[in-house]
């Protein structure tokens, strides 16, 4: 026998009864009624800490009972077993094994499902969005640390034209604007803006005489554009954000989230490895060496190499190894042998 509160289900008034086990069947006994339900019939809640467990019969209310041990005993009596679900609810081993795939779970989902999502969603995003993205980040950058370029019109010219006659790997016309800039606060770069811009600065033009290794870099540029690089990294390193542009269509703190990662220039490995074979394609495709563009990373890494470290980096391959390892991007001389075995 065992305490328990009992409620009709037709008023909110709860009737102190005993419970007791008679053959097939639950005797609920009160000071002024007394109930019979079949066993088979009632339904038991699990048992979940100290919660009050409910035992419920058809439409004649349901008992609380805040004696587990007591109900245990009566259930154990009655033939009664516990479930499997209550089994594993109360087990250290299955808690433990729970936790793990939550946080393999968690892990997997950071590591392939969130790349996924952006990437569905950078390709589904709409021109006008990228428009938007690639205009704002152009102003926050000229504020900050862009200037206007001092190369001479012609040779924008050169350049804007010898880019045009490059045959596209996706058969689409390089249609794409090249802007003009120089920053040496960056030094010798080129970055791929969402809109399809592709911002060019003076000191690359100076870092090379071989307008071809340009192209080279431009090529590598285009692979960022067309795989949306710049907008899947900013959809990756926030998941809010992720997830209020796939539902809401909000895209307003996406374009305030694009100036500050571009500026960062940290693409994942596997997108520069993207954007590396897309330049490879578009090279091959138009008669020109692959080694171009390893030529260029090389002539890039040497520019942007510090002062003090130039010297002992010639001398300690331990130094750009070090410097290879903190980069988000792989290694240059990786990327260089890559492109080009024989470079």
């Amino acid at each position: 026998m065992l305490s328990a509160r009992y409620y009709d289900g037709k008023t909110a008034t709860a009737h102190e009864v005993d419970i007791l086990l008679d053959g097939a069947h639950l005797f609920l006994r009160g000071s002024d009624f007394n109930v019979r339900w079949p066993l088979a019939d009632i339904d038991i809640s699990e048992r979940l800490g100290n919660t009050p467990r409910r035992l419920s019969y058809a439409n004649q209310g349901h008992c609380e009972i805040t004696d587990h041990a007591a109900l245990d005993e009566l259930l154990h009596n009655s033939g009664i077993r516990h479930s499997w679900l209550d089994h594993m609810h109360h087990s250290l081993m299955w808690a433990g094994l729970a936790a793990v795939l939550i946080v393999i779970t968690l892990l997997a989902s950071y590591r392939y499902l969130l790349p996924w999502g952006a990437e569905v969603i950078a390709m589904r995003t709409p021109a006008t969005v990228l428009a938007k993205m690639g205009s704002s980040t152009l102003e926050a950058m000229d504020s900050v640390m862009l200037q206007p370029s001092e190369l001479a019109a012609a040779r924008q010219q050169q350049l804007i034209a010898a880019y045009a006659k490059l045959k596209s790997p996706d058969a689409a016309p390089p249609d794409y604007r090249i802007i003009f800039r120089s920053s040496p606060r960056m030094g010798a770069n080129a970055f791929a803006l969402p809109d399809g811009s592709i911002v060019l600065l003076d000191e690359l033009v100076a870092a090379t005489e071989d307008d071809n290794e340009i192209m080279a870099v431009l090529a590598h540029e285009r692979g960022h554009i067309e795989r949306r690089h710049a907008l899947r990294m900013v959809l990756q390193s926030s998941a809010v954000g992720l997830v209020v542009a796939w539902y809401a269509g909000d895209v307003s703190t996406l374009l305030s989230s694009v100036p500050a990662a571009l500026l960062e220039a940290q693409y994942s490995r596997g997108m520069e490895t993207e954007a590396d074979q897309y330049a490879v394609s578009t090279l091959h495709l138009n008669g020109l060496s692959p080694c171009l563009l390893a030529s260029m990373l090389n002539k890039l890494e040497a520019a942007h190499l510090p002062p003090q470290l130039e010297k002992s980096a010639a001398k300690d391959t331990d130094t750009n190894s070090a410097l290879d390892y903190l980069s988000s991007h792989p290694a240059t001389t990786e990327r260089a042998n890559l492109i080009c075995p024989q470079h």
